[in-house]
């Protein structure tokens, strides 16, 4: 794959995670509002260096980010963290498994990902020029590629969409849930999650996943 498709999909991603963010943010009372951005922070930098396909430069920036966020507040001793980092985690799982537009395996196709000027856009970004002005350009680029994938934030983009076909099958998802067991250890060991309670929910969620995965192909 070459660099300019790989930045393309990397600033396609980043962007439409960045929104996930915010609607996620909404969770939560104002004041946790910051642990929410911390625990965004440090899911989607534990899931950067376990994707291959992720920059190095890109894998360092979110570990950067999310050791000065520590050194402004750590976690709480209290719980609250926490729990938010439980959430969050859960939630990004279901982003992933989720069966809108972003899950497809033609989404690149649609976005015309190959000719996507984002990417040189959103390499310059990662070797270091973060102006609000590149930002902006960037995410007006993506608003209009978004345009011909209209499925992006539902869930029925197989009922809504005849060529749909999710990025994970009942076969492939496991290697899905082996990364999110990954983090989820990870995360027990540094911050004290529940582990039982999110291996619980990961079960709960492949079931409903592989249900929904039959009925559609059948």
């Amino acid at each position: 794959m070459s660099d300019k498709k790989t930045f393309a999909q990397l600033a396609v991603m980043y962007e439409l995670n960045t929104r996930e963010l915010k609607k996620k943010f909404a969770l939560f009372p104002e004041e946790l509002r910051y642990y929410g951005i911390l625990a965004g922070s440090i899911i989607g930098a534990e899931n950067a260096k376990r994707v291959r396909e992720t920059p190095r430069a890109v894998v360092e920036n979110s570990e950067g980010f999310v050791s000065k966020l520590l050194e402004m507040t750590g976690p709480d001793a209290g719980g609250a963290f926490t729990r938010v980092l439980e959430t969050f985690l859960v939630e990004t799982l279901k982003d992933e498994l989720r069966f809108n537009c972003l899950n497809c395996r033609d989404f690149t196709r649609c976005l015309d990902i190959e000719h996507l000027p984002a990417g040189e856009l959103f390499q310059r970004r990662v070797q270091g020029e973060e102006t609000e002005a590149l930002k902006k350009e960037i995410s007006a680029l993506i608003d209009s590629a978004l345009e011909n994938t209209p499925h992006v934030h539902t869930d029925e983009a197989h009922l809504l969409c005849r060529d749909f076909v999710h990025n994970y099958s009942c076969t492939s998802v496991g290697e899905v849930f082996g990364r999110y067991a990954e983090i989820a250890a990870a995360l027990r060991q540094d911050y004290g999650i529940d582990y039982a309670k999110i291996q619980q929910q990961m079960i709960d969620l492949n079931m409903q996943f592989c249900e929904k995965s039959r009925r559609h192909t059948h």
